[in-house]
């Protein structure tokens, strides 16, 4: 039976406005974190994420229950103690001046080395390790204000790597980042469990990346409950659905992603394979229709794609009258026209 790295009993988070207001955001949570894994908080924005992971870390006080770590309570670390357990990347960019990547990731070496000491041989052989693992090497004497915000991403998770945590945390690490650097940040930290056996939480709104990174959810409700699981076994329990839909928007079980419901224009039959069909059927859902791939559906309007020379030709058929169309959007501009 595997000890759990972090632990909570009847946790109860939130924040206290002075005596005796408090506001309760989460309560009766039991949750578990073991060594090696990658876990993902995700939740609705208001559901209490970021006062979670404020609190599993120390930055905010229980309300109530227990946190332990390492089967000791989190009260019980001094905050220097903390910071050789737990590192912390938070979601608000920090302003570090005129400053190299070495200079900042060296800053994680602080719970080590105090204010005033030297840095040992030691201390930049971990630092020089840190830029390894988030594949910063070559980045030391680089000022950190000229780095992208990727690449700035990635040496402040260094840093936080330089503690030599237990465990890091990391609250919505992606927020400011483009697609690439999304993905690339999602990997890292995934790889960061899997070949270096480091422990990740982190908090994020990019499901689509965390379902294909994550090796577990904490899956947080709008009052403040966490189911947890793997994300697939959340999807086929429903959790997922009954978190995340709203009024007209719900979870598509069968493509894994959210969709939003549309007046239906009808059905059509789409035909075809490969790349193109997917992208084609994308599209017809797009602009309202349901997508079928039953001969049954192909009695009325029918849409099929194949490839060609000059890569690719849709043809539509609806009774007597054939259409053929050589992208996407042209195909689109005559179904939109058909429903006028």
């Amino acid at each position: 039976m595997r000890t759990p790295l972090l632990s909570t009993q009847n946790l109860e988070i939130g924040y206290i406005n002075g005596k005796p207001a408090r506001k309760v955001v989460g309560s009766e949570l039991n949750l578990e974190l073991y060594q090696g894994e990658f876990v993902c908080l995700v939740g609705p924005n208001g559901a209490g994420k970021s006062t979670l992971l404020k609190t599993l870390t120390g930055l905010l006080p229980l309300l109530g229950g227990e946190v332990f770590l390492g089967g000791k309570r989190l009260a019980q670390f001094t905050r220097k103690e903390l910071a050789n357990e737990i590192s912390v990347v938070l979601t608000s960019p920090i302003e570090v001046g005129a400053m190299t990547v070495n200079e900042l990731v060296a800053m994680g070496r602080f719970p080590f080395t105090g204010l005033f000491d030297r840095m040992s041989q030691r201390d930049w052989e971990v630092v020089q390790q840190s830029l390894e693992m988030v594949g910063m090497t070559g980045f030391e004497e680089r000022m950190v204000h000229k780095l992208s915000d990727g690449e700035r991403q990635k040496v402040m998770i260094a840093r936080a790597l330089a503690q030599e945590p237990r465990i890091l945390v990391l609250d919505e690490p992606t927020a400011y980042l483009d697609l690439p650097g999304r993905v690339s940040i999602m990997n890292l930290l995934h790889e960061l469990a899997r070949y270096h056996d480091k422990t990740v939480l982190t908090s994020t709104h990019d499901l689509d990346l965390a379902m294909r990174s994550a090796d577990r959810f904490w899956l947080m409700s709008p009052v403040g409950k966490v189911v947890s699981g793997a994300p697939e076994d959340l999807v086929l329990s429903r959790e997922f659905q009954r978190v995340f839909t709203r009024d007209r928007i719900s979870f598509d079980l069968m493509n894994g992603n959210f969709k939003v419901a549309d007046s239906s224009e009808g059905q059509v039959c789409l035909q075809g394979d490969g790349e193109a069909r997917v992208w084609t059927e994308r599209a017809l859902q797009r602009i309202g229709y349901s997508v079928s791939f039953t001969n049954e559906a192909c009695i009325g309007l029918r849409v099929a794609v194949k490839p060609v020379e000059s890569g690719f030709v849709w043809t539509v058929v609806e009774g007597e009258a054939v259409n053929e169309f050589f992208d996407i959007e042209s195909l689109l501009t005559h179904l939109r026209r058909l429903t006028i």
